[in-house]
This record gives C-alpha cells, structure tokens and sequence, in this order.
C-alpha cells in the first residue's frame, strides 16, 4: 500500500512533472502521469487526478488540459521566461567573456532547462558561437558575489587591472 504521508506532497510532484516535461506540443496523458505517480509511491487514479487538475487550477497554476486519443492529456502553458527571452540569456552567457567555459556549460544548461525539458533540447541545439576567448579565472562568480555584497553593504570595492598576452603573463 503506497505510503499515506507521500498523499500530501502529490500536488507539489504533479506540477513540478507538468512543468519540467509537458508543454503545449507534449502534453502529458492521464495514465502517463499516474504512472509516474505510482512510480513514487503515490496512488492515483483519473478522477482523482482530474480533481488535483481542478484543485491546482484554483491555486492559480495554470494547468490546461487537452484530448488526446481517447483520454484527457494536460499541460503547463504559461512559463516564467518565453523561449526568446531564454534565447536571449543564453546568447548573452555565451558571449559573457569573463565566464568560463566550464560556467558557461553550466549556465546554459541552467536556463535550458528554465523551459521545460523539450525546449530544452531545442534551445541548447541552436546556440550561437561567438569568437570570444573565454576567460580561465575560475573565481568570477565569487568575486561577483563579493561585488553584489559590498553594494548592499554600502561598502567600498577596489579593481586591480591588468593585461595578459596571449602566454598569460
């Protein structure tokens, strides 16, 4: 029998679902969501679910539903970040000099996956590379942590410049 305090988070595990992999082109079926239920341990059968649709939609989660074949299939519309914004992170991360490439990699992956792990693929499969040497210095997210720190603290910040040739002397 599937664990009764697991019934208390089967919300919380429906949206996250809709959102990471459904979208208006892939929305998730009935049974296929109640398998991925059942799958963690969390009962569930097609009037409950529609009733946890219902549920979520008067939590103002905009869940949309849909037919296909011959059952109800549902689906997350509304995303923080439309593809072109998140098109436009990405391009700009990818052109960001001072991130490495290892950040960068990761960066990318990060927003990617802001829209859902369809677009995801598509997003990261159209990227544009630019002929900008990335920089090595592996600190730059600490010392922008230290820069946005000194700023709410009302605190003065200091830059020490320098050039390097192409030896990194």
């Amino acid at each position: 029998m599937p664990d009764n305090n697991c019934q208390k988070i089967k919300l919380l595990k429906i949206i996250e679902m809709l959102r990471q992999d459904s979208d208006e082109q892939h929305p998730l079926s009935t049974g296929a969501i109640c398998k991925r239920l059942e799958a963690m341990h969390i009962s569930c059968d097609r009037r409950t679910l529609a009733k946890d649709m219902e549920t979520l939609n008067k939590q103002g989660y905009e869940v949309m539903s849909t037919v296909e074949g011959h059952s109800k299939a549902y689906y997350v519309a509304d995303r923080s970040f439309s593809v072109p914004e998140l098109k436009i992170l990405l391009d700009a991360v990818q052109a960001a000099s001072f991130i490495t490439d290892d950040k960068t990699k990761e960066l990318i992956e990060k927003i990617a996956a802001l829209g859902g792990s369809h677009q995801a693929e598509i997003l990261k499969g159209h990227i544009v590379r630019f002929n900008t040497r990335k920089h090595s210095n592996k600190a730059i997210y600490y010392n922008v942590g230290y820069l946005e720190e000194a700023l709410e603290t009302k605190r003065k910040a200091s830059f020490c410049y320098f050039d390097l040739n192409e030896k990194s002397e």
